[in-house]
């Protein structure tokens, strides 16, 4: 990817987001649950995969991402008259599958740091805070 084509990418994802907040009123869309993750484009600039993340359930999300598809001509739309580009990428919407894992991996690793806690707690009651054994 160009520094170019980082930098309109950026661009979209940035504009995008502003317009899920302000301009988009979807009832399938919940604005404080829905964000765009990363943008692609292609090299000449026709054409954006907006990868988007909806915090909730599967469900919650494929209908964000119907709403979006649906409405992709008309967040297009504003998009052009916030951007100033030669030609306005067309706009395709995905969900984020990568960000859903992360947050999964995420909360593995903190559950697991937990038990370790757990485990630590309960585990060094006869031993002191430096490893030496506790006299009675």
């Amino acid at each position: 990817m160009s520094r170019r084509t980082q930098r309109v990418a950026n661009l979209i994802r940035n504009t995008i987001g502003q317009l899920l907040l302000s301009k988009i009123s979807d009832p399938r869309i919940d604005p404080a649950r829905t964000s765009v993750t990363h943008v692609e484009v292609s090299d000449d600039l026709t054409a954006a995969k907006v990868y988007i993340s909806v915090v909730g359930t599967e469900t919650q999300g494929r209908l964000a991402v119907q709403a979006l598809r649906h409405a992709a001509g008309y967040v297009q739309e504003l998009m052009m008259r916030q951007i100033q580009l030669r030609n306005t990428p067309l706009l395709d919407f995905q969900i984020d599958k990568k960000f859903k894992k992360t947050l999964q991996t995420l909360s593995m690793i903190d559950q697991a740091m937990r038990e370790i806690r757990n485990k630590e707690g309960s585990g060094d009651s006869e031993a002191s805070p430096e490893g030496e054994q506790v006299e009675e």
